[in-house]
């Protein structure tokens, strides 16, 4: 097996590594045994192999962990359902029935007290009973 079949393998299990949810460290370094394979398909010596996946690595993990907060598409930074302090706005379809928004979602909702919901206004939700939010 030359060199750069280690590389390719090693760079297969990082990626692969990457779906369990390493918050892009795997990711990084499979890219960076990729960029190593190359240099060992060049018949760079080992030693140098071994430094250029170094700085690779060093070099790819905190840019990816930087572009992945500023870009993912995902901002969430709510809790789970019915964990701490959650707020969110009432908002009236077109049907004439009354969402939640919290944050980008939309839930079906009910007052606790039987108030009579207000477009527009922030309340705070209490818990969910399924996909219903159920507010103060």
């Amino acid at each position: 097996m030359l060199a750069w079949h280690g590389w390719l393998i090693a760079a297969l299990v990082l990626l692969l590594l990457e779906l369990t949810g390493t918050g892009f460290i795997a990711f990084a370094l499979g890219l960076a045994a990729l960029i190593t394979m190359a240099a060992a398909w060049l018949n760079i010596g080992l030693s140098a192999q071994w430094f250029i996946f170094a700085i690779s690595a060093l070099i790819l993990a905190p840019v990816l962990k930087y572009l992945f907060r500023r870009y993912a598409p995902s901002k969430r930074t709510s809790f789970l359902a019915g964990e701490g302090q959650q707020y969110g706005e009432i908002v009236q379809l077109e049907s004439g029935d009354y969402r939640l928004k919290l944050e980008a979602d939309l839930f079906m909702v009910r007052s606790q007290s039987g108030a009579k919901l207000t477009v527009g206004s922030q309340v705070k939700i209490l818990r969910f009973d399924g996909i219903t939010a159920i507010i103060a």
